[in-house]
């Protein structure tokens, strides 16, 4: 991801790139290949909006220093490291985060 004007990015940990390729599977083969285009795109929005600073996260307890983000029937879990937004997982809402954090 390039930086904005302010020279904040967002990068994806290697947990949160299968995250994002398990959502994009399942919405194709559940839905349709619009949806899951679409969905990804809304996802992708949220985390250039948390960069830019049009989205926020709220603090969560599961681990120091993580925010959360819902996106759908999804939470984005990442940390702010200033110059960066590091999204750590992307979990569905039912899934525990205790467990996958």
């Amino acid at each position: 991801m390039l930086p904005n004007m302010q020279g904040k990015s967002y990068a994806l940990s290697p947990l949160a790139e299968i995250d994002l390729e398990d959502i994009w599977l399942y919405t194709f083969q559940n839905w349709s290949l619009a949806q899951a285009d679409s969905y990804h795109r809304d996802l992708i929005a949220t985390f250039e909006g948390l960069v830019s600073g049009t989205k926020r996260g709220r603090e969560v307890d599961v681990r120091p220093d993580y925010l959360k983000c819902p996106v759908g029937s999804h939470m984005i879990y990442f940390r702010d490291n200033g110059d960066q937004i590091e999204v750590i997982r992307v979990l569905h809402q039912r899934q525990d985060a205790n467990l996958n954090l």
